[in-house]
């Protein structure tokens, strides 16, 4: 998953992505302004505790630092960066101090979501518009047409497309557009030290709510100085802060909620690896996800909850308990399920 890290000049996005980097910076051999990370996940590390096998694979994060250009916001490299992306992580200014003090008018992240999310919307207008003109001219009337006017119409009411029910056929002819506001998006509210304590700016949580976006709320200048500690001194310097998560983990778990993943499991000797697809995916899609000749040859999932097998301890005794279960191609795959398909190809 690629995550894009963006919002205006003075906003703390750089300092929010070298917290994320940790004291490694920008890993070795990578390009600069990219950071991978690994997903934590201890249901990962525990099958693996019991398969012992060659390979353990977590779901991985790239977080990238994007430029939103100045004074030009929104040039045309920085629509290039963000339509590559999967989420946009928008950072948001919840803090002032003496190298930036609050503008004449006080700090309002509420204004500042809604002239990103503004400027968002009317980027992807001039495309469908453009697009619109052009079809016109040559009187083409298909799927394409359908779902540009469906989506103009959204984007003339300030609605982001990423709110707008556009499925199936028209959703595979606009595809290639890669609307920007139809990017799913996290909100990064970065406050000050004192604001950790306190919930500042709760209008916020309410903008949010009401744009269906996941919101998260931590302190970019504190989270970076962590960073930079061992391991166990970040534990220790997060509990004595009241900070419940860091922003590794707040980010990567606001940036599963913007997409609407969950995690399944594969599991053996050779593997023991973690993948992710959106809610809802059926055992079809989740197998194609694995590799595609499972998805060409299904023929049952053998489905059993983490938790479950961990109980059980082994394949042998789950099986003999009878708590793997074969389902069909149309199961909706859980959250936390050891799926193994039976594939014929």
């Amino acid at each position: 998953m690629n995550v894009g890290i963006f919002g205006h000049h003075g906003a703390g996005k750089s300092t929010l992505f070298r917290a994320l980097a940790g004291e490694e910076g920008a890993p070795q051999g990578k390009q600069a302004g990219v950071c991978a990370i690994k997903v934590p996940d201890d249901r990962v590390d525990r099958l693996a505790e019991v398969f012992r096998p060659k390979k353990v694979t977590h779901v991985s994060i790239s977080f990238h630092d994007i430029d939103a250009g100045e004074p030009d916001f929104l040039a045309p490299q920085t629509l290039a960066s963000l339509r590559n992306m999967e989420v946009l992580a928008v950072a948001l200014r919840g803090f002032s101090d003496d190298f930036h003090p609050a503008p004449p008018g006080g700090l309002s992240p509420v204004s500042e979501f809604r002239e990103i999310s503004s400027a968002l919307v009317l980027s992807d207008y001039l495309v469908a518009q453009k697009r619109i003109e052009r079809m016109t001219k040559e009187a083409r009337r298909d799927a394409e047409w359908t779902a540009l006017h469906k989506a103009i119409g959204a984007l003339e009411r300030e609605i982001p497309l990423r709110q707008v029910d556009i499925r199936g056929e028209e959703e595979r002819a606009i595809s290639g557009f890669r609307f920007v506001s139809r990017i799913p998006m996290l909100l990064v509210l970065n406050v000050g030290e004192d604001g950790l304590r306190a919930e500042p700016f709760p209008e916020l949580s309410k903008a949010a709510e009401d744009a269906k976006v996941p919101l998260v709320r931590l302190c970019a200048k504190v989270e970076e100085e962590i960073s930079q500690l061992s391991p166990a001194e970040q534990a220790e310097f997060l509990r004595e802060m009241g900070i419940a998560r860091g922003v590794r983990a707040q980010l990567v778990r606001g940036a599963f909620d913007a997409m609407e993943y969950l995690s399944f499991f594969t599991v053996g000797e050779e593997e023991v690896r973690a993948w992710n697809v959106r809610r809802g995916t059926n055992a079809l899609a989740a197998a194609g996800k694995i590799h595609s000749d499972l998805e060409k040859g299904f023929i049952r999932a053998e489905v059993i909850p983490c938790e479950e097998f961990l109980r059980c301890g082994s394949m042998a005794k789950a099986r003999t308990e009878g708590k793997l279960r074969l389902e069909g191609k149309e199961y909706v795959v859980k959250d936390g399920e050891i799926v193994h398909v039976r594939f014929n190809v």
